[in-house]
């Protein structure tokens, strides 16, 4: 079902929903904007006003301007038009089927992820109802998950994963979108084995969301990676340095000082691989490589193996200042009783030198930023 972007009827809204809810009133705001023909700032949640450079480039009517920090943090602009956000959203459709495509959202909709579960039930006809993802470890929750879909990065699911209650409202889901990150295999394991629907998916604030989406059944059969990619996208690897470039009809218009032409190609950050069937895996980040003493440490392989070692629960690993190497990596993880003699002497056996911490922090829990991503 498609609808046209006359929005003001509110039908999206849930009527479960505590109608003071302050999401659903930013929301409303936005609406009333773009519904008058205004583009929306949604970092101020005020009209977006171009700046005189980008004024005779963008087109004229409805935009969408979003900030995104990405991986390494720095903050940027992406303005989006409403035909970008409706071709995201009907790429999705074409994967998971054309029903109407109700959510619970537990992201802010001052960002892209949060705003998208909003735009896709009212294309679709579906509903949001807004509630926090620790939510899901109450009982109300058993019910208000039937029949629809929510969006979590993997540091949100492997904390929902220990409650046995959040475990049984999780499988309740039509299915779980998770992206942001690298879903490890310590956790895709307690996933497959709890028999929840999780659909792993790559994207980006540039691109509307997701580009790639693989199935819940492949996954829950022991498929790893992002999936292929959807309808309205195509992904490859440029010649050069071997990231990811990605055409998409859902390529945002311009992200200042850059404005991408319709049709252009976007290069990432982003390592990957792609297998034969054209299933894509995500290697790691450029923008997150560590140098250290002139050589590159990438944080996710050394992530990715204290996770596996099962000494920890979470761990995230970030580059620091020091005097000596100039930048060293440093692993904080948790809980605080981790015994990092035993963790630094399972790194020393099998992780490549170059790939070890050379900094450790055990701490209770791991402080997350509003989209429910690490944030050291």
């Amino acid at each position: 079902m498609r609808r046209s972007f006359q929005w003001l009827d509110g039908e999206w809204v849930d009527p479960a929903n505590d109608q003071g809810d302050s999401r659903i009133r930013f929301a409303a705001e936005m609406i009333q904007l773009l519904s008058e023909g205004t583009s929306a700032d949604f970092s101020t949640g005020r009209p977006f006003v171009q700046e005189d450079e980008s004024s005779s480039v963008l087109p004229e009517g409805s935009l969408l301007c979003f900030e995104t920090g990405g991986t390494s943090g720095k903050p940027s602009r992406v303005i989006h038009s409403l035909d970008s956000l409706a071709h995201a959203v009907d790429g999705l459709q074409a994967r998971i089927g054309n029903d109407a495509i109700s959510s619970i959202c537990c992201l802010p909709l001052s960002h892209l992820g949060g705003w998208m579960q909003v735009f896709r039930a009212i294309r679709t006809g579906g509903s949001v109802l807004f509630r926090h993802y620790r939510d899901l470890e109450t009982e109300e929750m058993t019910t208000e998950a039937v029949g629809r879909w929510i969006s979590l990065v993997p540091t949100q699911l492997h904390r929902l994963v220990r409650s046995s209650r959040a475990r049984s409202n999780l499988r309740a889901f039509k299915g779980i979108f998770v992206g942001g990150a690298a879903i490890s295999q310590r956790l895709a394991s307690l996933c497959r084995k709890e028999d929840l629907p999780i659909w792993p998916t790559y994207g980006m604030t540039e691109t509307a969301g997701m580009v790639t989406l693989l199935r819940a059944d492949e996954f829950l059969n022991g498929r790893e990676g992002v999936g292929p990619a959807l309808d309205h996208a195509e992904l490859f690897l440029s010649r050069d340095h071997g990231k990811l470039v990605i055409r998409s009809q859902s390529l945002c218009l311009a992200k200042p000082p850059k404005f991408l032409s319709p049709g252009a190609s976007f290069q990432t950050e982003d390592f990957g691989e792609v297998d034969g069937e054209g299933y894509w895996k995500i290697t790691g980040r450029g923008d997150r490589l560590i140098v250290c003493g002139g050589e590159n440490l990438d944080p996710c392989l050394a992530e990715s193996f204290i996770l596996q070692t099962g000494m920890v629960e979470e761990c995230v690993v970030v580059g620091v200042e020091d005097e000596e190497w100039g930048r060293v990596a440093k692993a904080y993880v948790t809980p605080s009783s981790v015994d990092l003699k035993a963790l630094e002497r399972a790194c020393r056996e099998k992780l490549p030198a170059i790939n070890r911490p050379k900094q450790w922090s055990a701490v209770e829990a791991l402080p997350l930023s509003e989209m429910g991503k690490p944030r050291i």
